[in-house]
């Protein structure tokens, strides 16, 4: 009995226009503070997307920052390698032509000096042939 009585009051209760209106009421607002929920989601997701963006490029140009000096130092270096091995090859040339000059005066000397005839015969033999190349 206790039962059929609760129920006949909530049905008087929900055909009441004032309880109708607050019911309305209610779910008006549910609706509204769930749209809140969302854009504040929505608001804070989009800063917080912001906020990486701007680190990640902040963090990029940094990096182009280091790329480019390092680029340059190693342009720098290229420069000063390239110089230093044109100093080190004319060095060399250097060296090469002294050994050379020296090795020339070691055979200079080394060599047995041939008898003053056999000069002229080479020469004579040097211009035959020159003759003889011309005239072909």
């Amino acid at each position: 009995m206790a039962l059929s009585k609760i129920q006949s009051f909530i049905q008087k209760l929900s055909e009441s226009q004032n309880v109708k209106k607050v019911v309305v009421d209610i779910q008006n607002l549910s609706t509204e503070v769930q749209k809140r929920v969302q854009n504040l989601n929505t608001n804070d997701a989009v800063k917080k997307y912001k906020e990486i963006v701007k680190k990640v490029s902040k963090a990029e140009k940094d990096l182009q920052k280091e790329v480019d000096k390092v680029v340059v130092k190693i342009k720098k270096s290229a420069t000063d390698v390239e110089k230093n091995l044109g100093a080190y090859k004319k060095k060399a040339v250097q060296q090469k032509n002294k050994f050379e000059k020296i090795l020339k005066a070691k055979q200079a000397k080394a060599a047995p000096k041939a008898p003053s005839k056999a000069k002229p015969a080479k020469k004579a033999a040097k211009k035959t042939s020159k003759k003889k190349a011309s005239s072909k």
